[in-house]
């Protein structure tokens, strides 16, 4: 039977291979990469432990580092954002020639979206080079401008691309903060959501809490973060830091 990759024990757990990695890698267990195959030993302590318990060992030793991502528009102001297909063109400041994920950033669309415009006739590859295909710029750029007048999304792909990025709920929480229990408010201003959010997620046993003061329940910040990766909802509420 084949065994499981990290990526896949992370999905499992909603937490990304590379926090999945840190914990495997303090348990004595190193992994290379997220296509690694799980050993049996951490296989086994995989099947054992819960989100919670991965947040938090794994915030003691994981330091966040966003991914570096060229460059590929220059929006100079508010003024700039025309959906003129030549005017657009002109903020364009990346290479004459892209890869296919290259064309697939830029746009902030998945590779597979290049695939299909290839297949559907929409976008013609320039040449192979060694295993992706080239593309002209402006050929894909024509390519996503006219994806906005093929569908039912407004703009096309920039206005996907320039979308408000929401990162994995509790990401900078610090592994002492992991431990604290906290109230229902508290916890819903450190996920950045409403303390009726942290409510319902109780009553849908997503989560629960942990002691009781009184008739206020205490929730472990871990489990909180841990529902909040389960759960759909996404809040545009800013998170805001633990006292």
């Amino acid at each position: 039977m084949a065994r499981d990759r990290v990526h896949q024990a992370a999905a499992r757990l909603n937490v990304s291979s590379r926090r999945l990695l840190v914990f495997l890698d303090a348990h004595g267990m190193p992994h290379g990469t997220a296509s690694s195959a799980l050993s049996i030993s951490a296989a086994d302590l995989l099947r054992r432990v819960t989100t919670s318990d991965v947040l938090i060992d794994s915030a003691r030793h994981f330091r966040y580092r966003a991914p570096r991502r060229p460059t590929f528009w220059l929006w100079e102001s508010d003024d700039d954002w025309y959906w003129d297909a030549d005017r657009t063109w002109l903020n364009w400041v990346g290479p004459d020639e892209l890869t296919t994920l290259e064309a697939a950033m830029a746009y902030d669309v998945a590779t597979s979206t290049i695939r299909q415009w290839i297949h559907r006739g929409h976008l013609v590859p320039l040449r192979r080079q060694d295993r992706t295909l080239i593309f002209s710029a402006r050929a894909v750029h024509d390519a996503a401008m006219s994806t906005g007048e093929r569908n039912t999304q407004p703009g096309g792909p920039l206005t996907r691309a320039h979308r408000r990025h929401v990162e994995p709920a509790g990401k900078h929480i610090s592994a002492q903060a992991m431990a604290r229990l906290v109230t229902a408010e508290t916890a819903a201003n450190a996920v950045g959501v409403a303390a009726s959010t942290v409510r319902s997620w109780r009553h849908r046993g997503l989560l629960k809490p942990r002691q009781q003061q009184g008739r206020t329940p205490l929730y472990l910040l871990a489990d909180v973060v841990a529902a909040a990766r389960r759960s759909p909802y996404s809040s545009p509420r800013k998170p805001r830091p633990l006292i």
